[in-house]
């Protein structure tokens, strides 16, 4: 699945975050390496329920992201202003679980 609309558009309008990353539409960066740690699968439905993955990066060092109940968290330090990073991102289109607009931006 590609990026999502709603995640194109927010990219290009946040300044910050539009300097930060380029909407390549790629976040899979060769200086990235993405590790599954642990998760678990609903077994009625067979979506995820829960996961963990470590986020490895030369130049920024480790980031561990986790997903419960259909939320992203992200331990890197832009996410904590922008509730999504580029770890985040690149989890997501690894295995195509995307954050969903509300668990970003309530309304």
């Amino acid at each position: 699945m590609p990026l999502p609309d709603w995640i194109l558009e927010w990219i290009q309008k946040d300044r910050l975050v539009a300097s930060k990353y380029r909407t390549s539409r790629k976040y899979l960066r060769h200086s990235k390496r993405i590790q599954f740690l642990e998760g678990e699968k609903d077994k009625n439905t067979d979506n995820w329920a829960w996961f963990k993955y470590v986020v490895i990066s030369q130049k920024h060092g480790k980031y561990w992201v986790r997903f419960t109940d259909g939320v992203y968290e992200c331990s890197c330090p832009f996410f904590k202003h922008r509730k999504i990073c580029s770890h985040i991102l690149g989890v997501a289109q690894l295995i195509d679980v995307w954050p969903k607009k509300e668990s970003i931006f309530p309304s």
